[in-house]
């Protein structure tokens, strides 16, 4: 048993890499647009701000810029403050994004290593002003993804911030709240767990 998921876990790992090499430099370019926040209105009629909650710019070294996005699957508005105390993974995707296809399964299989202990999350945020709410469904489906998915404001305000201009890009974020290392592109290989560590040893 233990043989073949190894074997499917490489095989897997393989077809990625490949998948990788094909697409090349496949680095998807987009422009991002406006800055402004809006509103979430709750089943209940509570009325939540939703996107950035503060005016800090992402650099290495310093506190990430804090935000409120509404979940995909229309549950409770989910602010990265939620997990201070634990390592945060923060990707941003879309499902038209073919390296984003390649990339998540090893963001999937991180997060259930990690479940137990409960010192990450992986944060992945939907770049909706270039998708639909359908379509991230199906991928998040497709993927049996179980990490939170949540969607950015129409206007894009929390990838712009953050200087996303093409996808993916996925941001290191330590239990403190610190940034400590940003890949623009997919994390192949080594890139996801070197950046785990960067984050976990710098707090």
């Amino acid at each position: 048993m233990a043989e073949s998921f190894d074997r499917r876990t490489l095989l897997r790992r393989a077809g990625a890499a490949g998948l990788a090499v094909a697409i090349g430099g496949l680095f998807v370019s987009r422009e991002l647009l406006g800055d402004d926040d809006g509103e979430l209105v709750g089943n209940d009629g509570s009325v939540s701000t939703i996107g950035l909650i503060d005016d800090r710019m992402p650099e290495v070294g310093s506190p990430a810029p804090d935000f409120v996005l509404p979940s995909l699957d229309g549950g409770e508005p989910i602010s990265s403050q939620d997990f201070r105390g634990k390592t945060i993974v923060l990707n941003f995707w879309a499902s038209w994004c073919p390296p984003c296809r390649a990339e998540m399964p090893d963001f999937q299989e991180l997060w259930e290593e990690r479940q137990e202990s409960d010192d990450l999350v992986i944060l992945a945020v939907d770049f909706l002003a270039e998708d639909t709410v359908e379509a991230a469904s199906a991928f998040v489906e497709e993927f049996e993804l179980t990490f939170p998915v949540v969607t950015d404001t129409p206007d894009s305000d929390v990838a712009e911030r953050y200087g996303v201009r093409g996808l993916p890009a996925t941001f290191f974020i330590d239990r403190n709240g610190i940034l400590r290392q940003i890949s623009l592109g997919p994390v192949f290989g080594n890139l996801l767990p070197e950046g785990v560590a960067a984050a976990e040893e710098a707090a």
